[in-house]
């Protein structure tokens, strides 16, 4: 892949500080959180979110692909539509600690925002591999390489970007606290997984896997970005949904297969 322009350099930095002011903007706005949780008061969040915009960004720029600039909007609109349709929260100290009566989406989202990032790149990489296998706007994508032809290098791709989730999720779900801490490694496997087969599937031409994968994405946004109740249990259990995936693939690959033969056989005349 081309090294990026300096002028896709300069967008990341431009999507980057309008995430980050776009961000702050909202928690003035709604004012759900007290000061010192806002963005700009906290260097780490602020880095966070101005690093998810210019990623997303620079990914748009450079490849063309929407689906990274388009979940993110979506994103970040679910979390400030959540906070606007909510009662304001209630806050104490507790300990010397900050404590709430319910999630502020707002402030989830700015410190989930790997999570998000990695559900992006699940996203990229399963627009990548349909828009090349099914020719969608196939001619606008730059700087991209050709749709993987073995099931191996399709696989390695899946792997990469799925690991990308699997990481980011397993470390915001153990943040929150997670027991036996030996479970972290099963559920960074157990998320990679579930999240490459929907990109190899693509890459491959397969549609029916990422259409299984979309419903967890909820659930994975209520309890792994917001923290709420389950969300280990929902990430081991994407072990088994990986399975399902797989097996729903070959399905269509078969079907596909058997179509395209018979679709293929001379009709023959009189």
């Amino acid at each position: 892949m081309p090294r990026p322009s300096t002028g896709t350099l300069l967008a990341g930095l431009g999507g980057g500080a309008v995430h980050l002011a776009l961000v702050e903007l909202l928690f003035r706005a709604l004012n759900h959180a007290p000061p010192e949780r806002w963005p700009l008061a906290d260097p780490g969040r602020a880095a966070g979110l101005f690093a998810a915009g210019s990623l997303v960004a620079l990914a748009v720029a450079h490849t063309r692909l929407l689906s990274p600039a388009v979940g993110l909007v979506a994103a970040l609109g679910w979390a400030a539509l959540r906070d606007a349709l909510a009662p304001p929260p209630e806050w104490s100290e507790v300990g010397g600690f900050l404590v709430v009566d319910r999630t502020v989406f707002l402030s989830a989202y700015a410190g989930g925002w790997t999570v998000v990032v990695g559900l992006l790149a699940v996203a990229a990489g399963v627009e990548f591999g349909l828009r090349r296998r099914r020719g969608i706007g196939d001619d606008r994508l730059r700087n991209l390489p050709p749709a993987p032809s073995r099931v191996r290098d399709a696989a390695l791709v899946g792997v990469a970007l799925g690991g990308v989730f699997g990481v980011a999720a397993a470390a915001r779900v153990a943040a929150f606290g997670v027991s036996p801490r030996t479970a972290v490694p099963v559920m960074v496997a157990t998320t990679t997984l579930a999240a490459a087969v929907p990109i190899a599937a693509a890459a491959l031409g397969l549609v029916a896997p990422a259409a299984c994968f979309a419903p967890f994405v909820p659930p994975i946004a209520r309890g792994v970005i917001a923290g709420g109740e389950g969300g280990p249990i929902l990430l081991l259990f994407l072990g088994p949904a990986a399975v399902a995936f797989a097996a729903v693939g070959l399905a269509e690959r078969w079907l596909r297969r058997r179509l395209d033969r018979g679709s293929a056989e001379p009709t023959g005349t009189r």
